[in-house]
């Protein structure tokens, strides 16, 4: 049983995730061209990513514990949308990649600050039914943000002679109404501790907790940046004009399909989803590597959109299914922080093999690992399901 306003506050976080996604996506696209444009190589934009994702997920846990142990959502999460809004267009004034980096640590530091909390407030604002249906709400919602940004970004282009610089400058319009939007979210409390639907959800250390979390750090090892996603963009011959436009593509696709995987995973459960999900991606990845025109490209961005409607809010469901309400926060700041640390050895290896052996292999590496991911996942469920049947 949920006390508060749950309904209201799907609804107001699915907006704070759209206007922050606006705001981020509008410079996003763009920052792989701009490094190099400054004479950053491909190894550089690997460490930069990597960096900027994995020292700020370091962040995420002690943040998470913090928002559990406080009991303060609210607070963590305007914190973080806060500084993310009002760092991103400092790139405005960067002409070196280290400026780049800074801005990019302190936008993802922002996230490591606000997504634990945002999520935890999530799970707790409807009933474990509609959790997937709602996850599924909210990343539809960032992803129509991550649709209208590139956008804003290519008409901004377009009026003012290429200027990307004007563009970074223009992305704390959307941040400030980002954080403006924040304060409309209520705090709620569960009266009923019984909320989660997992068998084992007294701890955090928990069997199915940790195996999930340890085969999605081994399955993000293949996951890479996407700055490297637009590179091979570039690479097949797609024109800088027309990278907004693939990003589009990509997030519309993730934006339909959100919502309909998540009730999906109501309806049929999370394990199935996710399953699928891992193999899905393994495959898109290997077809990355074999791509060399523009036309399978497009078609590659729009199926790799789909990917993250399997995973992303199914991902989150799922977590709040094996986890009690109060140890939520500190829960999803483990799994981020997992993620996030996993991210800087991934686009390292995917930036180092592609200067060294060319995209396709550095493509091929990375679904590697995907698959061991799925292989962790699949023999941990068939492991446990041999030991409920021996009953042991």
């Amino acid at each position: 049983m949920i006390k508060g306003k749950p309904k209201k506050n799907i609804f107001i976080l699915g907006l704070v995730s759209l206007f922050s996604d606006l705001s981020s996506q509008m410079v996003y696209p763009l920052i792989p061209e701009f490094l190099v444009s400054i004479g950053a190589n491909k190894a550089i934009i690997g460490i930069i990513e990597g960096i900027a994702e994995s020292t700020a997920s370091i962040f995420r846990t002690v943040f998470g514990k913090l928002s559990d142990k406080l009991k303060k959502r609210k607070l963590f999460i305007f914190l973080g949308y806060f500084l993310s809004a009002f760092s991103r267009p400092i790139l405005y004034l960067a002409n070196v990649w280290s400026v780049v980096l800074g801005v990019r640590f302190s936008d993802r530091v922002g996230k490591a600050i606000r997504n634990p909390a945002r999520d935890a407030l999530i799970s707790t604002s409807v009933d474990a039914s509609e959790r997937g249906k709602a996850f599924g709400f909210q990343r539809a919602m960032d992803r129509a943000g991550a649709i209208g940004g590139p956008l804003l970004a290519m008409l901004v282009l377009m009026l003012f002679n290429n200027n990307v610089r004007f563009v970074f400058l223009l992305s704390v319009i959307p941040g400030v109404l980002t954080v403006f939007l924040v304060r409309f979210a209520k705090e709620t409390t569960v009266a009923d501790k019984s909320d989660s639907t997992a068998v084992q959800k007294h701890s955090l250390r928990n069997a199915p907790f940790l195996i999930f979390l340890i085969s999605t750090i081994v399955f993000t090892l293949g996951n890479s940046s996407n700055a490297f996603l637009i590179l091979k963009a570039r690479e097949a011959g797609l024109s800088v004009a027309l990278i907004p436009v693939i990003w589009i593509v990509y997030n519309i696709f993730c934006t339909l399909s959100s919502p309909l995987f998540g009730s999906l995973s109501d309806k049929v459960g999370r394990k199935p989803i996710i399953i699928v999900s891992f193999l899905y991606y393994s495959a898109v990845y290997f077809l990355f590597g074999f791509a060399r025109s523009v036309w399978i490209v497009w078609i590659l961005f729009a199926a790799y959109g789909i990917y993250y409607g399997l995973s992303e809010g199914v991902f989150r469901a799922y977590i709040a299914d094996l986890v009690v309400p109060e140890n939520r926060a500190t829960a999803y700041g483990l799994f981020n922080t997992g993620i996030g640390l996993a991210l800087f050895p991934a686009s390292l290896i995917m930036g180092t093999m592609w200067d060294r052996f060319g995209s396709m292999w550095a493509f091929f590496v990375s679904a590697g690992f995907s698959l061991l991911g799925f292989l962790i996942f699949l023999t941990s469920l068939l492991f446990q399901k041999i030991r409920r049947k021996s009953g042991a």
